[in-house]
């Protein structure tokens, strides 16, 4: 588009940087997250240790009930041995039971934390396609001010140029205008592509 003759050059001082305090603050939400992040993922590896000593010593004690079930079963001493055999089994099943209820346990805080970690991973993608965007258009608008300035300045508004006249020029800074107008359309309407 032409810029009408008693048109004002550009400000030559830059305008204030609104995108960056929005992009601080994105890139403080996500330091913060990505330590919250690393503390879930540290805390899920000591789960995961701690579930897996509890499986295998309940795997122990289930092995240890089912021998002495057997013995138990082949009996044929006397009833002092029996009393004996009986209270070990009798343990065996509690043990049994008691890493079982713990098993369990470690395992509903396990997938806690897994649901913690893929929330905080949501959040930080999100995070990081905010900022992508944001840095995308705080560029497309310094891209623009830049093109206005040298629109400007090759349609002579400064002064540049005003004293040998190109017909053609108003025409083709304004197809020029136009285009660049449409692409940023386009690229509003359709986002950045990956």
């Amino acid at each position: 588009m032409r810029p009408p003759d008693n048109a004002s050059p550009p400000d030559n001082a830059s305008p204030p940087d609104n995108y960056a305090a929005f992009i601080q603050r994105l890139d403080d939400a996500a330091a913060h997250l990505g330590s919250r992040l690393r503390s879930v993922l540290k805390a899920l590896g000591a789960v995961s240790v701690l579930l897996e000593k509890y499986q295998a010593a309940s795997l122990k004690w289930e092995h240890r009930r089912a021998r002495v079930s057997m013995e138990l079963d082949r009996h044929t001493g006397g009833p002092e041995k029996y009393a004996a055999l009986g209270e070990l089994h009798d343990t065996a099943v509690k043990m049994v039971a008691l890493h079982h209820a713990q098993t369990t346990r470690i395992n509903e805080k396990m997938h806690q934390l897994r649901g913690r970690r893929d929330a905080i991973q949501k959040s930080l993608a999100e995070l990081e396609t905010a900022a992508a965007k944001l840095k995308a258009s705080r560029a497309v608008q310094q891209d623009r001010r830049n093109l206005n300035t040298v629109l400007y300045e090759l349609a002579g508004a400064k002064g540049a140029g005003a004293s040998i006249p190109d017909l053609g020029l108003p025409g083709d800074l304004r197809q020029a205008r136009e285009a660049v107008i449409l692409a940023e359309a386009l690229m509003e309407v359709k986002g950045p592509q990956p």
